[in-house]
């Protein structure tokens, strides 16, 4: 009989539209999404993430997805947490900017690459947003990762298949990302006025 995970006592890391993220109470390196809705969207991502796999896509730049598993709060899906070298959770790409952590210009360097990462791989992100990209600092370098919503972003299974479908949807995605990197920047520019 599989062994139930206690969340009762477990960190809650993150809020999303569709799902509750916890860091994993056993696991330092793992965090449980638990779904409030029916498991649409984790199963979109293990569906893709087996495709990525199958095509030998370098997934080195997503959280990846690991098993499904039974929760306090019920059926979960365990994830790579994304951890800095001081073993503590990597801030999200929102915080970074809110925080002014990092110069705007390495910021924007780094979104360069990860786009350039995600079209040359063929990675499509059916929600990217800066609260679902982490930047990771590993050996004082950052880089940045998804680490929600990659999934096909429609239902036709073409649109991962062809490249350039995938490029349409990629892009497009992206252009939804930097209309939000640009307002939380002017959010940030207006705190500082005030």
């Amino acid at each position: 009989m599989p062994t139930t995970i206690d969340l009762s006592k477990a960190e809650l890391i993150g809020q999303g539209r569709d799902r509750d993220c916890y860091r994993h109470p056993l696991i330092t390196n793992q965090c449980i999404k638990v779904s409030r809705k029916p498991q649409k969207q984790t199963k979109r991502e293990r569906v893709y993430f087996a495709h990525l796999m199958f095509w030998k896509k370098d997934t080195s730049r997503l959280a990846h997805y690991l098993s499904a598993v039974n929760t306090s709060l019920g059926e979960g899906a365990s994830y790579e947490l994304m951890l800095d070298d001081n073993g503590q959770i990597s801030e999200t790409l929102r915080e970074v900017i809110l925080h002014q952590r990092l110069p705007e210009g390495q910021v924007r360097h780094m979104l360069d690459d990860l786009l350039a990462y995600l079209l040359e791989n063929h990675i499509c992100v059916r929600d990217i947003s800066p609260s679902n990209i982490m930047c990771q600092k590993k050996h004082h370098e950052y880089r940045l990762v998804i680490v929600d919503g990659v999934s096909n972003p429609g239902v036709n299974p073409l649109n991962i298949r062809i490249n350039f479908l995938s490029r349409h949807f990629i892009l497009r995605a992206w252009r939804s990302l930097e209309r939000k990197v640009r307002a939380l920047y002017e959010e940030q520019k207006n705190a500082n006025v005030d």
